[in-house]
């Protein structure tokens, strides 16, 4: 099955056996000004390049098909526009679009410096304003010298946020707002090519205009989110004074239209706290990180039928409210509060389980997922494999070796240098079975079973969404903010995990995602009261690593997560004999390969399964906050 899913994966990526245009070869600006090409980029009203690269591909195909050659042209250009838009990246805001198997699509450093060159004389006649962006951005990054270029990126981004605030266009999935996340990272990319420039010239007078338009018009109309996407871009830049957004975020946290919606109100009333400290006014910064702080405990009275939630969010304002002057008494009643509700935990936080009705494998996956709202898709996905019980594990496990010679005898594992890194003693007729060696068993077992779980489930689910669904880092973040496992602070980074997880880009999504494993653990225990630190002869203090969590908190542990997903744990991270994902990954061991490995992919998408949980209790308000942020429609487009 993992052959043929590889086989799966390739097909969906870029062919390798022929010439690249650009990239192998350099197509001559005559190809570009064909006019089947000028044809295909002929839309003066197209603000945003989402599905730009598969109507180009699409175009090339066919005019590959009857012998034209646009069809190079027509390639290069899909590529450019493929590329994974990350604004806020100085060095590299065009990354691949997807990574499968250690291959990846184009980004901009693919192409040779004479293919620039002619992208650069071409990109003044693209009529797309949304192309002429991202070609002309594309060559001022690779020549930072051409002024011409950078301006042309610039004025262009300008025009596609400018055309949707007219309403003459709008962005992609039916985003009306300027203001919108992608309107706001077109601003915010084009303030990164201004101050490179020169910020002051005029020539950028108009960017500057647009900044403070939209601005206006989502404090005008009461967009308390547009304002929280577009007011950072505008205080980052000085275009009002820092007052003047505080003013207006207090007014849009404080108005009847977002009452109850606690999230919005504390990212209005950290954005107004953020502009008091620009403008040095202590006070009112110190006061608008209260009423931030205080909107987790709406969060908390919102969910009285759930402690665990309660909990969280009173821990989160407690922690907000610590670095306040003048908060000690707060945080005192707030405690009491949360120590209150704490016994409660222990009956709602005894299983994470969930029932799945998807059982075939790839061909009932897809049909199980496709065409979906992308909600429904993303639980689909962290819930597509249950663990096993480990009592039935083990007895199948044990019945299986006892027939088998090669579960009887002793065996070595070695580790990537040769070093000798577990022994497995064998099983023995003699008296009961080795602990370790029934363990290794297990794995052996466990590790088919995840092969088969990533090859037939999680891939299959991760290409739907790849190629059904618009996906953006700010989605994952109702998720994340909504789970008891991750800790305060650290939303964004699972968040970020996720999203390069689904983008199949596993070697990111392991080095953000694996290492929250053992913190979060730590925090779900303090959460019950338990602390896990230790205090060593020479009073200093040491943190429970996760074997030491694994051992001596496996009880109330085992009160908030199932056994099952457990010993899936301490398999794939803890015990030397199996896949110990943890130390290959922080003592560096793993080479690029390992991060596609099923063991390594498995053990992602575990540790976010279980961030995941705690939010599919209130999934129909995570996912109405999903569909929120990301401007979804009801469905897959």
């Amino acid at each position: 099955m993992s052959t043929d899913e590889s086989s799966e994966a390739e097909d969906q990526e870029p062919t390798q056996s022929a010439p690249a245009p650009g990239v192998a070869f350099v197509v001559p600006i005559e190809i570009f000004r064909l006019k089947s090409v000028t044809a295909s980029i002929d839309n003066p009203n197209e603000v945003d390049i989402q599905g730009t690269h598969t109507r180009l591909a699409a175009a090339a195909t066919a005019a590959r098909e009857v012998g034209d050659p646009a069809a190079d042209a027509l390639q290069v250009l899909s590529g450019i526009a493929s590329c994974h838009f990350v604004p806020e990246n100085r060095v590299e805001p065009f990354q691949p679009m997807a990574t499968f198997s250690g291959r990846r699509t184009l980004i901009s450093g693919d192409l040779l410096a004479e293919q620039i060159e002619v992208l650069a004389a071409f990109s003044p006649d693209i009529p797309s304003p949304a192309l002429r962006a991202r070609v002309s951005d594309v060559c001022r990054l690779r020549v930072p010298k051409n002024a011409n270029a950078g301006m042309r990126a610039v004025g262009a981004y300008v025009d596609c946020v400018a055309m949707v605030l007219r309403g003459e266009a709008e962005f992609a999935f039916e985003k009306k707002s300027a203001a919108c996340v992608t309107g706001c990272d077109l601003l915010r990319r084009a303030t990164i090519i201004a101050r490179r420039m020169g910020w002051d010239r005029a020539e950028f007078d108009p960017l500057r205009n647009v900044i403070s338009d939209v601005s206006q018009m989502a404090a005008g109309s009461n967009d308390s989110w547009g304002f929280v996407h577009i007011a950072p871009v505008n205080l980052d830049n000085g275009i009002w004074e820092p007052k003047a957004v505080a003013d207006a975020a207090e007014h849009l946290a404080t108005h009847d239209k977002i009452a109850g919606d606690h999230f919005c109100q504390r990212e209005l009333w950290q954005l107004a706290a953020r502009a008091y400290h620009r403008a040095k006014d202590n006070e009112n910064e110190s006061r608008c990180l209260i009423a931030a702080a205080e909107t987790y405990v709406g969060n908390a009275d919102a969910r009285p039928e759930s402690a665990m939630v309660q909990v969280s969010f009173l821990d989160s304002a407690i922690e907000a409210l610590r670095p306040i002057p003048g908060t000690a008494q707060r945080r005192r009643e707030l405690q009491d509060r949360l120590n209150a509700i704490q016994p409660n935990i222990r009956d709602e936080m005894s299983s994470f389980s969930h029932e799945q009705d998807i059982t075939e494998l790839v061909g009932a996956i897809e049909t199980a997922v496709s065409r979906k709202p992308l909600p429904d898709v993303l639980k689909a996905l962290f819930t597509c494999e249950r663990s096993p019980e480990p009592d039935a594990l083990r007895k199948q496990v044990l019945e299986n070796g006892y027939g088998s010679i090669s579960a009887m005898m002793p065996m070595t594992l070695s580790d990537h240098q040769g070093r000798t890194r577990f022994k497995a003693p064998g099983l023995s007729f003699a008296g009961p079975p080795d602990e370790d060696q029934v363990r290794f068993l297990i794995n052996q077992q466990e590790q088919f079973r995840r092969q088969m779980a990533v090859a037939g489930k999680i891939n299959t689910i991760r290409r739907v969404i790849m190629n059904e669904h618009y996906v953006s880092l700010a989605m994952f973040m109702p998720i994340m903010q909504a789970s008891a496992f991750v800790p305060p602070d650290h939303e964004l980074i699972f968040a970020k995990g996720a999203f390069r997880f689904l983008a199949g880009d596993d070697i990111e999504a392991a080095h953000l995602v694996l290492p929250q494993l053992e913190n979060s653990l730590r925090y779900m225990l303090a959460l019950k009261g338990i602390e896990t630190n230790r205090i060593n002869p020479d009073g200093t203090q040491e943190e429970a690593m996760l074997s030491r969590l694994l051992e001596e908190y496996r009880d109330p542990l085992l009160t908030m997560i199932p056994a099952a997903m457990l010993q899936e744990v301490d398999l794939l991270f803890n015990f030397r004999g199996g896949a110990s994902v943890r130390n290959e990954l922080a003592h560096g061991k793993m080479g690029e390969g390992d991060f596609w490995s099923p063991d390594v992919v498995y053990a992602t998408w575990l540790v976010l399964r279980m961030a995941c949980a705690p939010a599919f209790r209130v999934w129909p308000d995570v996912a109405a906050a999903i569909a929120r942020v990301g401007g979804l429609l009801s469905g897959p487009v």
